[in-house]
């Protein structure tokens, strides 16, 4: 036995905080690292130490493992959790601590080295009897190969990165034509994120399941599993909502399932905690993908059915006490957890992901729901780091009570100040498909479009109370004039507020009438208001005989808004005598998002053609392609591979085709 004293957590974000808290309640002093652009953020003030690594991007921070292996002999650290992303996967790194007298939490090296290699993996999964998707794993990574393998195994095709999963690095190909595009964006992809561009190619089901076993392992041989989880609710191939156990399997097929995840497990005698996922096809055939040797970032609803906490097993485990008992005899559980991440990103532009400051951020009080979070009112949102704020978790006795208690845990949940996908969640958990259990991975793809429509009403509600919390703010104010706001010469005339809201212009017409009551003219309905309180960004306002209590929030001339059992909005108020000048000019195409110019494929004076790709931008660890809207020529190219930009920046000229 080796007891830890010290850990140091190599990662950020939620899982950091996560990983430190249960690290405190075992009595272990705790070590943060961090980055320049995380030097302000929660988990750095949660853990006991904290040492800064410098610079931004995850290769001068996270990813360096010099610099992590340096901080933890610096304090006196005897162990390193990875949490999950960055190094975690990374077998050179698990080595290396293990080198220096370190206590790495999680498999060992060689094992995290042969699971890490996906096409090792599947020939591990085969020798134990486990079905495998077809595909291509192997060391030729030119385009020919992988052009020769694609046509043996059958387009549709998948290209998935071998060094890491989280969707990085992958790409769905229908046809040769687009195989080579897509081949050097996924190798790029991946080289950002986990430092090795290798790629492997496999059969792709349009329509499929994502199912996961959570495998434990310890030093003494003993090798469980501790059930499934359905993890098919996915956009751009990453997870969106987890739940446990999956609504998928019968008694059989989880056995079944459960067995081989346990077979590949005792093949390499695996120790820690680690996940098996599987593909299942519409005929309900099974088929290994591979192992994440690391925590999940899934892995709350396993242990909320289970009441368990896998990091202090992990701990445990890995200072070489035997997997308790009573875990390894337990039996499935009747309990059943639903888990949400929370993203900033805007659904209703393609889920590109956003960046800004975190207004206010609060959580519901209800017991049965769990936050992990790495976020507080005032974080600062950055581009250099995944779009993942944080994970509400839920558990309930039956599926249908986890979904109702979900939905009121999003209403109760409150993040105003950077976009995010908050409704989206919210209705995505209403859809037919995911309340009778029949959806795959292609929902969202399908119908995602259709989730995310505001109710005319609300909206209306919305903007009235943006417009009356900024009447508010003003009279309230010092520098300001109370007699003055909202005067007008003529008693009669209304007042007319213009709101931006997502591009399109809302017109707020009120009449002050004295006593904070309003006559209010939006969206063609003719509404009678009473501005009832406000109090620390909490709104109250009766709107004809209708009472509503709202969250709202000023940064400048954007308001943010949310009320309980309704959308969240944004509003930007206009001014009154909008600037002239403008950076965008006519033909200028601009970042969707804020982020590094990867790759600029295109030269001033060259003919496109309508789709072709013209800029492509990382963001988040994501990579986007910026195609041509029509037909036309560049004209001009205002920046460069490896410049950074803003969300809104001009980027390029085009004009029309002479």
């Amino acid at each position: 036995m080796r007891q830890i004293h010290k850990l140091l957590v190599a990662n950020r974000g939620e899982i950091a905080v996560r990983i430190l808290r249960t690290a405190r309640d075992m009595g272990i002093a705790t070590v943060a690292v961090y980055s320049d652009a995380d030097s302000q953020s929660l988990f750095v003030k949660f853990a006991d130490e904290a040492i800064a690594l410098g610079g931004n991007l995850p290769a001068e921070s996270y990813l360096d493992s010099g610099k992590i292996l340096d901080a933890a002999k610096r304090c006196g650290a005897d162990a390193i959790h990875p949490g999950y992303g960055f190094l975690s996967e990374n077998s050179a790194f698990a080595k290396a601590c293990a080198d220096a007298g370190i206590n790495f939490i999680g498999p060992s090296s060689e094992v995290i080295r042969k699971l890490g290699s996906k096409s090792e993996a599947k020939e591990i999964a085969k020798k134990a009897g486990v079905p495998v998707v077809p595909g291509y794993n192997g060391a030729d990574q030119s385009i020919g190969r992988f052009k020769y393998e694609a046509e043996e195994i059958g387009y549709p095709i998948l290209l998935k990165a071998s060094a890491g999963g989280g969707g990085k690095g992958m790409r769905i190909v229908q046809d040769n034509a687009a195989l080579e595009e897509a081949f050097e964006a996924a190798r790029r992809e991946a080289e950002k994120s986990f430092g090795d561009g290798s790629l492997l190619m496999e059969k792709y089901f349009p329509i499929a399941k994502h199912i996961e076993f959570q495998i434990l392992g310890d030093r003494h041989g003993t090798y469980i599993h501790l059930g499934d989880r359905e993890c098919s609710l996915q956009r751009r191939y990453q997870k969106v909502i987890e739940e446990a156990p999956s609504p998928s399997l019968n008694d059989e097929l989880r056995k079944q399932m459960g067995e081989a995840a346990v077979a590949i497990a005792s093949a390499v005698k695996y120790t820690n905690a680690g996940t098996v996922e599987f593909l299942l096809d519409e005929e309900k055939n099974f088929y290994f993908l591979e192992v994440n040797t690391r925590l999940q970032v899934e892995h709350p609803v396993t242990e909320m059915v289970n009441m368990l906490d896998l990091v202090r097993l992990q701990i445990q485990i890995a200072e070489g006490h035997p997997i308790p008992e009573y875990i390894r005899q337990m039996e499935q559980s009747p309990m059943h957890s639903i888990e949400c991440r929370l993203c900033a990103e805007v659904p209703e532009n393609n889920f590109f992901p956003a960046t800004g400051t975190v207004l206010v951020w609060n959580e519901s009080d209800i017991e049965s729901i769990r936050y992990d979070t790495g976020i507080e009112s005032g974080s600062v949102i950055s581009s250099f780091y995944d779009s993942m704020l944080a994970k509400v978790i839920v558990v309930e006795e039956n599926r249908a009570q986890a979904i109702r208690l979900m939905t009121r845990a999003l209403d109760e949940t409150v993040l105003l100040g950077v976009p995010n996908n908050k409704d989206f969640l919210k209705s995505l958990i209403k859809h037919p498909s995911f309340v009778d259990g029949s959806f795959d991975t292609k929902l969202i793809e399908r119908f995602y479009t259709g989730l995310v429509d505001r109710d005319e009403d609300s909206l209306a509600v919305a903007a009235t109370a943006a417009v009356l919390y900024s009447w508010s703010e003003r009279k309230n104010d010092a520098l300001y004039a109370p007699a003055l706001n909202g005067w007008r010469n003529v008693f009669y005339q209304p007042l007319q507020v213009n709101l931006d809201w997502r591009g399109e212009s809302i017109a707020v017409a009120y009449r002050h009438m004295g006593s904070e009551s309003f006559q209010v003219q939006v969206l063609d309905r003719q509404l009678n208001v009473q501005l009832n309180e406000l109090n620390n960004n909490v709104l109250t306002i009766t709107i004809n005989q209708h009472r509503y209590t709202l969250f709202v929030v000023m940064d400048g001339a954007n308001c943010y808004l949310q009320f309980p059992s309704a959308d969240d909005y944004h509003f930007t108020i206009m001014p009154r005598f909008p600037e002239r000048n403008s950076t965008v000019a006519k033909g200028d195409y601009v970042a969707p998002m804020p982020g590094e110019l990867v790759k600029v494929p295109v030269a001033a004076g060259d003919v496109v053609q309508s789709g072709k790709a013209l800029l492509v931008m990382s963001s988040m660890k994501m990579e986007t392609t910026i195609e041509a809207h029509t037909d036309a020529v560049v004209e001009e190219i205002y920046v460069a591979d490896k410049n950074f930009v803003e969300a809104g920046t001009p980027l390029l000229k085009m004009k029309d085709v002479s």
